[in-house]
């Protein structure tokens, strides 16, 4: 069996497999002359292939991809849905670090720390205003739209900050103990009118772009704010500038925006009440979730081998 390792960032790690995996033919390619020569007998691959590339790999049967989203993927080869190559993505590798970011948010806007570094700025002592805008985060309810691996580890942190924790999902999951129960997509419009804050875990698909706009919005309590963390398209743009324009709702924190990069121009940057971070909320130091994604490869890869499930399975037409 031929495994391709198209992941630079694993070299570190792939002595370690193949003394693990003596009988498996493991190959680092990484530039496209390397992969289309190898690739057409490459049982499996862990990377992302193009279009040239996927047509070329006759012997395929699984791909293991390096993060949880999945457009990359699809949209470069869109053909493998009506394949029966198997796909498994990296979802969790990043999680915990995208959980302690989530509720970085909830609390930076929740204690006002933006207002504060602009009081530093101007070498301001503003006590009396303080004050007036800080807020207490452990009674407010948290909604979490997606309840996967990441929303489980931005749950449990709310919930240990005394949050109320409910949560939507498209599939039966079961939320305890962090939530009693996980309700279904069509209850999303009662999370969005009980939530004081709403955390956007879910991932991307052609079905939930745009799954909050206006009328969602709308829903949101005037002191709720919006955390988005997996993809800025399942919110509607210009909707949410409006939104936080009028004071629809008080605030909003960005991982991820619909453009990424953010244009300069683009008039999230000069509201107030908004936080914007460059979708870094799954990062660490690079050692660590380097190391977590090619840990999830090697469990599949274990599994593969000696016929066992893998874990992280892409349902291709759902496509994630």
């Amino acid at each position: 069996m031929k495994a391709l390792l198209l992941a630079d960032f694993g070299a570190p790690y792939y002595p370690a497999l193949r003394d693990e995996h003596p009988a498996i033919e493991l190959v680092e390619a990484y530039s496209n002359e390397d992969i289309l020569s190898e690739v057409g007998s490459a049982e499996a691959v862990f990377g992302y292939l193009t279009a040239e590339q996927f047509e070329a790999a006759k012997n395929l049967k699984w791909i293991q991809t390096l993060d949880a989203g999945m457009e990359g993927l699809f949209n470069a080869v869109p053909g493998i849905v009506d394949t029966d190559v198997e796909v498994t993505n990296a979802r969790g590798a990043g999680a915990p670090m995208i959980g302690e970011h989530g509720v970085a948010l909830m609390l930076a806007l929740a204690r006002q720390l933006p207002k504060f570094w602009a009081d530093k700025s101007d070498h301001k002592w503003d006590q009396d205003g303080a004050l007036q805008v800080v807020e207490y985060l452990g009674n407010k309810t948290c909604g979490i739209v997606g309840l996967g691996k990441s929303g489980r580890e931005i749950g449990w942190r709310a919930k240990a900050l005394g949050m109320n924790v409910i949560a939507v999902d498209e599939q039966p999951v079961d939320g305890d103990p962090i939530v009693e129960d996980v309700w279904g997509r069509s209850r999303l419009n009662d999370l969005l009118e009980q939530s004081d804050y709403v955390v956007v875990t879910a991932p991307y698909t052609p079905r939930n772009e745009n799954m909050i706009g206006a009328a969602e919005l709308a829903l949101m309590k005037p002191t709720a704010r919006l955390v988005v963390t997996s993809r800025g398209r399942l919110v509607e743009h210009n909707a949410l500038v409006a939104a936080l324009k009028s004071g629809q709702i008080a605030g909003a924190g960005l991982d991820t925006t619909v453009v990424e990069p953010l244009p300069a121009d683009n008039e999230l940057w000069d509201l107030p009440n908004v936080i914007i971070t460059p979708h870094i909320a799954g990062n660490s130091e690079q050692e660590l979730l380097d190391k977590r994604t090619v840990d999830i490869f090697a469990e599949n890869l274990r599994r593969y081998v000696s016929g066992q499930p893998l874990i992280n399975i892409v349902d291709k037409q759902l496509q994630y």
